[in-house]
């Protein structure tokens, strides 16, 4: 068995400005929040997220928002590297993602501040790929082959512009990449379509990632 994905993306409209006096580094992080919670409590960067959404995402029942915020670091990675599909039903009896029967095809809406530090990387085109025996890690064994597919053409590696809704599906590569300099990043994804529920609550942390892990600065 074999697997062909489509994976694309879409550029949304910029948000409008904010006032520079609202550091990045004090926008509060929101983990599973519904709309009005997200409203409520993710500030003015939040909120201008929102105002911006597509009909389609802003009058979802099931509408989920995360955000993160980062302090980071040249080599500094904001979330765990490699090339994957976000929200894809882990139903499989390893816990691995179920490409097979998923019980839902998830819809994201995403969008970075200050993004030029560490944008998030999107690999476009169709390209098949083959089926992991169990036991393997998916995303470890097909993130090489993602590589691959952009080095020979088949697929297309696009960094993410900043201060700009992007929608993409659970079909579309994307990966975290390294920090190029020291900054505040702000994350923030909207999604529809997902069996997840709202939380609604605020994170009060977030965590980087390098390689090496005792690396320092």
């Amino acid at each position: 068995m074999s697997y062909k994905f489509d994976s694309q993306f879409k550029l949304g409209p910029k948000i409008d400005p904010v006032d520079p006096a609202i550091l990045v580094k004090n926008i509060p992080m929101l983990f599973s929040a519904n709309k009005c919670f997200a409203y409520d409590n993710g500030g003015n960067y939040t909120k201008e997220f929102v105002h911006r959404l597509s009909d389609e995402f802003f009058y979802a029942d099931d509408l989920i928002i995360d955000s993160r915020v980062h302090m980071l670091m040249p080599d500094y990675y904001p979330c765990i590297p490699g090339w994957h599909h976000d929200d894809v039903p882990r139903s499989r009896e390893d816990g691995q993602p179920n490409y097979v029967n998923p019980e839902y095809h998830a819809k994201h809406c995403m969008m970075l501040v200050n993004g030029d530090i560490a944008p998030t990387e999107f690999a476009t085109g169709k390209a098949e790929f083959p089926e992991i025996e169990k036991g393997k890690i998916i995303y470890k064994e097909w993130h090489p082959i993602v590589c691959d597919k952009i080095e020979r053409g088949e697929l297309k590696a696009v960094s993410a512009p900043s201060d700009t809704l992007i929608y993409f599906d659970d079909h579309t590569w994307h990966r975290g990449t390294r920090a190029v300099k020291a900054g505040w990043r702000f994350f923030i994804r909207a999604t529809i379509n997902t069996g997840r529920k709202p939380v609604n609550e605020i994170r009060q942390q977030v965590q980087v990632y390098v390689d090496p892990i005792h690396q320092g600065w």
